[in-house]
């Protein structure tokens, strides 16, 4: 019976594997106004104050549970960002921002941030994964192709993947990201 058990457990895991670190899975994002900002192509300037709000679910490796979360973003007026910031021949997938497309323009402002505190938001200290979770997340709800997310993903690794991103503040604008992370 024991020998029995442990196939079908064998079974079980490569269908359906242990997730073996955090993760999140962004289910809803939604703005009060939409974002007020300009750029030259190259940085994005927030003219107006303005809320994001992004909710889904946080798995935890160490208790393995799920739980529903809201996370509330607020830009303050002078926030920059350089958006999606994609490799050249990426920008016709992944543009640094889509004019009126503001579930998409979120997506890396909110990555940046996260990335500017390290994950450490409100008590909740989110991994590096968990916050490229919240943007791959964020553009599959704002219509990206799962494939082209992906990729995107892939290529956050690997270009934003070294330490000068994750706490990086060359703009100064730290200050100017405040979010707020609850379990609901």
């Amino acid at each position: 019976m024991s020998s029995l058990t442990s196939i079908l457990n064998k079974v079980k895991n490569s269908v359906n594997p242990p997730k073996e670190r955090n993760s999140i899975t962004v289910t809803d994002v939604s703005l009060d106004f939409p974002l007020v900002f300009e750029g030259n192509g190259k940085m994005y300037f927030f003219k107006l104050d303005r809320y994001v709000y992004v909710k889904g679910s946080r798995y935890t490796k160490l208790d393995k549970k799920s739980r529903p979360f809201l996370l509330t973003c607020l830009f303050k007026r002078g926030f920059m960002s350089d958006g999606a910031s994609a490799p050249e021949f990426a920008k016709s997938f992944v543009p640094d921002v889509k004019k009126g497309d503001d579930v998409y323009n979120a997506a890396p402002f909110i990555h940046d941030g996260l990335y500017m505190y390290q994950g450490n938001i409100d008590g909740i200290n989110m991994t590096r994964e968990e916050c490229d979770d919240i943007l791959r997340g964020i553009w599959r709800l704002a219509g990206m192709n799962r494939a082209v997310a992906g990729a995107a993903d892939l290529g956050v690794h690997v270009f934003a993947g070294s330490s000068s991103h994750w706490g990086n503040d060359t703009n100064n604008c730290k200050h100017l990201f405040k979010a707020k992370f609850e379990y609901r």
